[in-house]
């Protein structure tokens, strides 16, 4: 912010020195003295907003004003300097207008990012509660109930509410309705592949792309499974090295079809591959923790899976287990289909 005050003024400055030292006549050393005020007029719209803009139109305005009516009589000069004066506050208030929009729909745009991030923790909440329901529910039974009979339907009832309260958690995922039907997987290989090349490139990583050469169809929504995918690229982008590799990589298998993502970073320690897909657990700083553990929830909804093997030599292999059509198979009987 100080540094761009400093070059609103540093450049009226210089310009009004340059406008106000001019003793010619040549009109077209004028013309381009009020041309060059357009450069911190609309710099000072452009970062600060209508206000700023506008004030600075202003004060420009009066420096460049008043010298060229003193020193041109013909009214028709005056015309023209009042013209550039209300051209000058024009483009002020319409620079400013269009960075206030601008601005605004940025913040919106974070504000929903963060209802997203919101909505995929809770999400990923209620997912790890009712494993622990379930827990509760399965030693509840085994157990034979509670020594006190009478508390048994007390107990009863107090898990039923909860189980309701986590589905009811459960119902900020994002919503799978709507999505595309019918789709190559191998689509996002090269989807994100187009996507994240120039990144990748620019961190000196080099992305390489193996799809499955007979395709991989899939009846799941693709639009889930490319955002998980682009978030496992997206880490193994973070945690490789200049001049590794990243191997994207599809495979067709009988029941289901295989997403890979293959880095050839550090991998995960084996203190953290436990903690990987659990809620809230990372190890980048300004991470969140959640697009593992979401987007293993969001796969094992459909019928899926996401999961982590280390690399032969090192790095790590994430890979996005998709049904080819029956969602309800278990994950299990995919994993021997592959």
């Amino acid at each position: 912010m100080k540094s761009k005050f400093i070059i609103i003024t540093v450049l009226i400055t210089v310009i009004s020195a340059i406008h106000l030292g001019y003793t010619g006549n040549q009109p077209g050393f004028h013309i381009l003295h009020q041309q060059l005020f357009y450069i911190p007029l609309v710099l000072t719209s452009f970062w600060f907003g209508t206000r700023q803009g506008l004030l600075v139109a202003i004060i420009i305005s009066a420096l460049y004003g008043p010298a060229m009516i003193l020193r041109h009589t013909r009214e028709e000069m005056h015309l023209l300097v009042y013209a550039q004066i209300a051209l000058y506050i024009f483009v002020s208030v319409m620079m400013g207008w269009l960075s206030d929009r601008r601005k605004k729909q940025q913040e919106q745009l974070l504000k929903g990012e963060r209802i997203t991030a919101m909505g995929r923790a809770a999400s990923s909440v209620s997912f790890e509660v009712l494993d622990i329901i379930k827990s509760i529910s399965k030693t509840y039974q085994r157990s034979g109930g509670l020594k006190n009979s009478s508390a048994n339907d007390d107990f009863i009832r107090e898990v039923s509410r909860l189980r309701k309260l986590v589905e009811a958690l459960g119902r900020f995922a994002p919503s799978l309705d709507n999505l595309t039907l019918s789709t190559d997987l191998n689509d996002i290989l090269r989807h994100s592949y187009t996507k994240f090349k120039k990144e990748a490139a620019e961190k000196g990583i080099k992305l390489i792309l193996q799809p499955d050469p007979d395709g991989c169809p899939s009846m799941l929504p693709r639009e889930e499974i490319a955002r998980i995918y682009d978030s496992l690229i997206s880490n193994s982008i973070d945690f490789s090295q200049r001049g590794q590799s990243i191997i994207l990589q599809s495979e067709k298998g009988g029941q289901a079809c295989v997403l890979q993502v293959i880095d050839f970073g550090s991998g995960v320690s084996k203190e953290n591959e436990a903690k990987l897909f659990s809620i809230f657990f990372t190890t980048k700083e300004d991470g969140y923790g959640l697009s593992l553990s979401s987007g293993r929830k969001t796969m094992r909804n459909l019928g899926g899976d996401v999961t982590y093997e280390p690399g032969k030599n090192r790095g790590a292999i994430f890979s996005i287990i998709v049904p080819r059509e029956n969602m309800d198979a278990p994950i299990e009987m995919m994993g021997q289909a592959i």
